[in-house]
């Protein structure tokens, strides 16, 4: 059906020059208003007056006929009265205006190399109006008596339902027509007419203290009839018409429409790397590659005109989430894996377009981002409690072989680096390719890389240091690589294991420079096939891996679920780390908590935190730039901790190396000293030698570079005791280990603004870290709302109190801190303790301790 077909897809690997320009968001064929026509109600039903309907016992509905008709959810209010934040209104829709809407139109879908465009094509049936019939509570004894509900035992009753009608009419038909004048006069006559019409059911239920789910029957909130229904809902002239175009269609869009506020700051949406407020944006959640550039130049122009959109934009990213919060203590998210965009760019409105036929999610109450996101959470997921030795030191990314790693290992021991692990990607070998140096996709230790790999974890581990390697969910033909001792792409072919094209055949699909294939973990057989896989690696003495990709499932795939590929596409980063965490739980659970097994992902979504241990930002640029570089790196670590990611980190010193006669970036000196001071202050400390190592300054390159890791690993090391308490927090509550400052100072204007320029370490550790070339002062803001004051780590000066304190405004809002520059030097970032914390105190002095300070 419409519904569920897939969409048409157009595969743009093998183009020679692309379009470097390419929309960040595709257009949609509905405007805004268009997808929001009028609300209406029966005037002389029940509807008529305004009423409050109770949902759950802690919150309720109220109807306002006014103006068109408008429905408020909130709190009720406790016995006390007056006053109650519980009260305040926690999802509105506008008056008069449907807040539940539907139309039908084609889709169309551009694909390469893990980076994806799904927009609208032809419209078939535009939005019409939508009535509101009936409202009214639903308790136990109407469901055991046959209302239409799937209760449980858990189920809080009164559980709302609105019901009502909503209607679609002709798109407006083309200015000409091969059906002849006739044909043509007769479509634009019934255009504009409602041809399609379709019962909807909203139910709102009670789900928590702080939650209310929007669902029919644990699935559908607007919930359309089937085909043969919707046909019977037609008018007859219509259903009787042997015109092709006005044969019966099914929706294949859904809308959700409601207010909000002008002055509303939006925040959220997964780790995002170019924005972190989102008011005035159309907001697409999709994942995907997140580009390579993303809008910076001139490195986006050559990558979009090279490969299609491969430079990315300011949107994409590997794990979004269907998920805000805002200023104004509002929360809302959505359920399932459907593609969707969040219209913001209208200042009184939030318009969600949902490409299904059916909208589920939940609607969360808060008096504060802590409290909201600690919700959130709750329901979706949060992560286990890392394992102590991942936090305890550096965990050094090199590559090179046994000797190498000997080597640089000898180099660290003479600078008393506290070192956790060496992470050693290339444990798999390595091949030469158009972009770099680049791993053979065979899950299994090169010997001739990595001659006496069980002697070199077994050395390693005798010092306190554990090794960690490299998977992902693809694999690859292995007949030109010599050593092989196992051919997992033949294995997994052979078992029917893989992701399937439309001819049944093994999907492969060019990635970089090669093409891969793409394990089917909606097959329980390829799941319990990759843990074996994972544990060879555990039963040779590896401690952990980075579990790389899981963005690029294609959307016309075929899997073994049979389920649709463009939900599925969003729901395999999930899969895929499940897979590894089912795997780390069982070996856990086996060897015990003190040998813990720690893998991380870049490639996620709503529910990953579930499943994911630990994330990691992906691959960045080594630049300054904004959209793709140093700053990325510290707007995703902060958009994803507004998201439900509260463990996460970057590549210190960046990934994506380019180095061409006419466009080079590579990594300086500044830039990767730069990044070492940012990543001491995040919940893993990890390097990375990038794509191309040789063109990239390396942490062992010199003795300066050398003497500024250990120093950095030494500030990291510092603040562990505080770290292990930031963790477990997380696994607790949800509330990330690097904070945007948004979390504890919601209602400071100047607050609200702040992107990269500054973040919290828990709550009593502020960073301001140095992201432009050749700067060695920062500007730093001191929110001062809660009263307290900030001590300079390396001077013991104080911010804050009586000293340079003072406040402004800005607008209506008012701001209150205030802003001082400050020195940060090479080696002494600008970071500042709160004064007379313990924490603060006991950082310090371990700084003195390490020999830091």
């Amino acid at each position: 059906s419409p519904a569920t077909a897939k969409p048409k897809t157009t595969k743009k690997h093998n183009a020679r020059l692309n379009n470097p320009f390419p929309r960040a968001v595709p257009a949609a064929a509905f405007r805004n208003g268009d997808a929001a026509p009028p609300l209406s109600f029966g005037p002389f039903s029940k509807l008529a007056h305004a009423h409050d309907y109770p949902v759950g016992s802690r919150f309720r509905l109220s109807w306002n006929p006014s103006l068109g008709g408008a429905v408020s959810l909130a709190g009720v209010p406790s016995s006390s009265g007056g006053g109650d934040p519980r009260s305040r209104v926690m999802w509105e829709t506008i008056p008069g205006v449907a807040f539940v809407s539907a139309a039908s139109t084609t889709t169309e879908a551009d694909e390469c190399r893990g980076s994806f465009a799904l927009r609208d094509g032809r419209a078939r049936l535009v939005p019409g109006r939508q009535s509101v019939d009936r409202i009214r509570s639903l308790y136990r004894c109407d469901v055991e008596a046959g209302a239409a509900f799937e209760a449980s035992d858990q189920t809080r009753f009164p559980v709302l339902l609105i019901t009502g009608v909503v209607s679609a009419k002709k798109a407006d038909p083309a200015s000409s027509c091969c059906c002849g004048l006739r044909a043509g006069r007769r479509a634009k006559a019934r255009a504009g007419k409602p041809i399609l019409s379709a019962r909807y059911w909203v139910f709102l239920e009670e789900k928590s203290d702080t939650q209310v789910s929007m669902s029919k029957k644990k699935k559908l909130s607007a919930g359309f009839p089937a085909q043969e229904e919707v046909s019977a809902l037609l008018p007859p002239p219509e259903r009787a018409s042997a015109d092709e175009e006005a044969r019966p269609e099914e929706f294949n869009r859904v809308f959700l429409t409601y207010a909000s506020e002008r002055d509303e700051r939006f925040y959220g949406f997964g780790e995002q790397f170019s924005c972190m407020e989102f008011k005035g944006r159309r907001v697409p959640v999709l994942v995907q590659e997140q580009g390579i550039g993303r809008g910076d130049q001139p490195i986006t122009f050559a990558a979009n005109l090279l490969s299609y959109r491969s430079g990315g934009n300011w949107s994409t990213t590997y794990a979004p989430s269907p998920f805000y919060l805002t200023s104004k203590m509002r929360s809302l998210y959505l359920e399932g894996y459907d593609y969707s965009i969040f219209d913001l760019t209208k200042p009184d409105r939030v318009q969600i377009q949902v490409y299904g036929n059916s909208v589920q999610g939940r609607i969360l109450q808060g008096e504060s981002p802590t409290e909201l996101i600690t919700s959130y959470t709750g329901s979706t997921g949060r992560p286990p409690v890392l394992p102590r030795w991942i936090t305890s030191g550096a965990v050094v990314g090199m590559q090179g072989g046994t000797e190498a790693v000997r080597r640089v290992w000898r180099q660290l021991q003479d600078h008393d680096v506290p070192v956790s692990a060496f992470w050693l990607q290339d444990w798999v070998g390595q091949r030469k390719t158009a972009i770099g140096s680049q791993l053979w996709w065979n899950w299994e230790v090169d010997d001739d890389h990595y001659a006496g790999w069980k002697d070199l974890i077994r050395d390693l581990r005798r010092d306190g240091v554990r090794t960690m390697t490299y998977c992902n969910p693809c694999l690859v033909p292995m007949g030109e690589k010599g050593n092989a001792r196992r051919h997992l792409y033949e294995e997994a072919k052979e078992l029917g294991i893989l992701v399937r094209d439309e001819a049944g055949e093994p999907y492969m699909m060019p990635n970089t420079a090669f093409d891969v294939a793409m394990l089917d973990f909606t097959n329980p057989e390829a799941s319990s096939w990759f843990k074996g896989i994972l544990r060879g690696m555990a039963d040779e003495g590896v401690s952990g891996w980075m579990a790389d990709f899981g963005e690029g499932l294609p959307l016309d795939a075929r899997l073994h679920s049979g389920e649709d590929p463009v939900a599925a596409h969003n729901r395999y980063p999930e899969l895929w780390a499940r897979v590894n965490r089912e795997f780390a739980d069982e070996w856990k659970s086996e060897a015990g908590e003190e040998d813990g097994l720690v893998f991380f992902v870049r490639a996620g979504f709503r529910e990953s935190s579930r499943w994911a241990m630990l994330f990691w930002e992906g691959d960045q640029m080594v630049s300054w730039q904004a959209n793709d570089g140093i700053k990325s790196s510290v707007v995703g670590l902060l958009s994803g901790g507004l998201s439900g990611i509260p463990l996460n980190h970057s590549d210190a010193g960046g990934y994506c190396t380019v180095d061409l006669p006419l466009l080079r970036y590579r990594r300086s000196e500044e830039l990767l000293m730069r990044w070492m001071e940012v990543n001491a202050f995040t919940v893993v400390f990890r390097t990375h030698e990038g794509n191309k190592p040789g063109s990239n300054c390396q942490f062992y390159s010199n003795s300066r570079t050398l003497a500024h890791f250990a120093r950095c690993a030494k500030i990291y090391k510092a603040w562990e005791f505080y770290r292990v308490q930031l963790v477990k927090e997380a696994a607790e509550k949800g509330l990330p280990v690097a904070r945007h400052l948004f979390l504890h100072y919601p209602e400071d204007r100047r607050v609200q603004k702040l992107t990269y320029q500054q973040f919290l370490v828990g709550t009593e550790m502020l960073v301001v870290p140095v992201l432009d070339k050749g700067r060695t002062a920062v500007t730093a803001y001191f929110p001062t709302s809660d009263g307290g004051s900030w001590r300079h780590v390396w001077t013991g000066e104080e911010f804050g109190g009586g000293h340079r304190s003072g406040h402004g405004s800005v607008g209506e809002a008012t701001v209150h801190g205030f802003e001082a520059e400050v020195s940060a030097d090479v080696g002494c970032p600008a970071v500042f303790v709160r004064v007379g914390s313990p924490v603060g105190e006991r950082f310090v002095r371990n700084l003195r301790d390490l020999g830091v300070i």
